[in-house]
């Protein structure tokens, strides 16, 4: 069975992505839509297929699913045109601007009995796999430490390339809802979510109206702590996620996981008796190379789970999940309080219209 895909936003910037990966998979596009005519049209030529700019027309061509990379502003509204007319989807991350839209989106793919699948291709690396069936496994022991940095270094021309970028009508925040849902996508696919969050945010280089920046104490049910640095305005590693447990250690890196076991579990290494100075022995683990982490993985999955019965690599609650913690370190910014998850419901919604309104009052919102 070929897969028969419509595409909502053929002219967003990542489209060039989107359409190697849907190529590698063997899904075949059979309409393409862009609100802007002339957008549309050349996708369509390209690909020779069904062109337009109206979301009606699309959804009246015969497909088996939707691949929305339209912002994530209308993603909300696109994914339930979609659920309407019987469509399984595939979503740009994040999948949807807010907290409450995505909670509406799982229960309506639920209702449709469809597939909301999201674009997070991270999670298809093989070394957070492998780094996440180690702490599924026991070999990190109890988990004590969780900490991630994630840079993304911008120039200040890069949130010129589309005017809804880095702006809290358009976007809904900055580096939180836009690159760094990778990276705490990516946290919680290995540690889990975390359950309690205390977070500072700012704009420290860039002339934009949302943070840049971001910097969070986290806590996990478990009591582990960890501590999170998002950024587009600095240069440093791209990734970088460490876990410390009374069982050993790991640390991930783009394509590399490097892990030490404990001889011994912390918690028996304490009550041990001997040098009450010595550190604890450990042994070292061959480094392992990852590979993966693209779209073409995604685009993989999706027909597999739409031909083959395989689950998706990062479904509508999963992916809820990472949003939640995002919001969760805007709203501790913004409160300057300390907020459990699951969040209230209306909190995530009422910071952005908040966020909005002040904005367009003093005249920063592009």
């Amino acid at each position: 069975m070929t897969v028969r895909l419509a595409i909502v936003g053929a002219g967003a910037n990542i489209w060039s992505f989107h359409r190697r990966a849907i190529e590698a998979a063997g899904l075949s596009v059979v309409a393409v839509h862009d609100v802007v005519p002339d957008r549309a049209a050349a996708v369509g030529a390209e690909l020779g297929c069904f062109a337009t700019d109206s979301l009606d027309e699309l959804l009246a061509v015969d497909c088996d699913a939707v691949s929305i990379l339209a912002p994530h502003r209308f993603h909300h509204e696109l994914v339930r045109a979609a659920f309407v007319t019987g469509r399984h989807v595939l979503v740009e991350k994040p999948i949807t601007v807010s907290v409450e839209e995505a909670r509406d989106l799982c229960a309506a793919a639920r209702d449709a009995g469809r597939v909301l699948a999201v674009c997070f291709q991270h999670r298809t690396r093989t070394e957070l796999a492998r780094a996440r069936d180690l702490v599924r496994s026991g070999a990190l022991g109890e988990l004590q430490r969780a900490d991630l940095l994630g840079v993304w270094p911008r120039r200040t021309s890069y949130f010129h390339t589309a005017p809804w970028r880095a702006t809290w009508s358009g976007e809904g925040g900055g580096i939180l809802i836009n690159q760094g849902q990778h990276d705490l996508d990516a946290l919680c696919f290995v540690a889990g979510a975390p359950s309690r969050v205390s977070a500072f945010t700012r704009t420290a280089v860039h002339p934009i109206e949302t943070e840049d920046t971001a910097g969070a104490l986290l806590q996990w049910p478990g009591g582990a702590l960890g501590a999170v640095h998002l950024t587009s305005a600095e240069h440093d590693l791209t990734q970088r996620i460490e876990l410390t447990g009374t069982g050993g250690r790991l640390r991930v890196t783009p394509g590399r996981l490097e892990f030490s076991r404990n001889d011994t579990d912390f918690r028996d290494f304490a009550r041990s008796e001997g040098d009450p100075y010595a550190p604890p022995t450990a042994t070292d683990a061959p480094v392992f190379t990852g590979s993966g982490g693209r779209h073409e993985d995604i685009y993989t999955n999706f027909r597999d789970v739409l031909t083959a019965d395989a689950a998706p690599v990062a479904d509508a609650l999963s992916a809820t999940a990472t949003l939640e913690l995002a919001a969760a370190i805007m709203v501790s910014a913004h409160e300057q309080s300390i907020v459990d998850l699951p969040l209230a419901a209306g909190r995530h919604s009422s910071l952005l219209g908040e966020m909005t309104r002040s904005a367009a009052r003093t005249g920063t919102d592009n």
